[in-house]
């Protein structure tokens, strides 16, 4: 009997987490990560796959809520999934988590889906697994300067965008070196100089 009392109140609570009022679904995520955190985490990592973009949305929100817990079912998903967009929610929950509890760093684990996402070649991923890096302190800006000497062109100009948010001398310094350098592309250096000039 309370087993199905419970699975009553879990879905009464979850209709309210998709409700559009952000009052209703604030207050039933913190009651379900509360009272069913597991069953809830579960449901939030099948969302990923869902079809529609706002379940997927709320889903990657909630998920990131959850911090460095989430990450290793995350990995699993990026890992064992084909589908584009579910390898993009899987970066976008990464990010959530990144930006929501300040990591300065990735496990060895978590860094195999960025190197993976990296060689993935579409740009929509491309662009995620970046904005990811310019997250990650340190670590990213490491990965990023790297990237700036990529062969793949996206990478190359997305990685020297996400540098160009991080004032820092090491990367002014940086700039000058590729800008001197007659093995990057005119296309590059075009987006560094237009930075210098503004």
């Amino acid at each position: 009997m309370s087993n199905s009392l419970d699975l009553n109140k879990y879905i009464e609570l979850y209709k309210d987490f998709l409700h559009p009022n952000p009052n209703i679904n604030s207050q039933a995520f913190l009651i379900l990560r509360k009272e069913f955190e597991v069953k809830f985490m579960d449901n939030l990592l099948a969302n990923l796959q869902e079809e529609d973009l706002f379940i997927r949305r709320k889903s990657i929100l909630a998920l990131g809520m959850f911090g460095e817990k989430i990450l290793k079912s995350i990995v699993q998903l990026y890992m064992d999934t084909k589908n584009t967009n579910v390898k993009l929610s899987c970066l976008k929950t990464m990010i959530k988590v990144v930006v929501n509890f300040n990591l300065e760093e990735l496990n060895q684990e978590q860094m195999l889906v960025v190197d993976l996402a990296l060689r993935e070649g579409t740009p929509e991923i491309i662009l995620t697994v970046i904005s990811l890096l310019r997250q990650l302190g340190g670590t990213g800006k490491n990965i990023l300067i790297k990237a700036c000497r990529n062969k793949d062109l996206l990478i190359a100009k997305a990685s020297i965008s996400a540098l160009l948010e991080m004032k820092d001398q090491n990367i002014d310094d940086l700039f000058d070196e590729l800008l001197n350098d007659n093995s990057i592309d005119p296309m590059i250096k075009e987006d560094i100089l237009r930075d210098k000039i503004i």
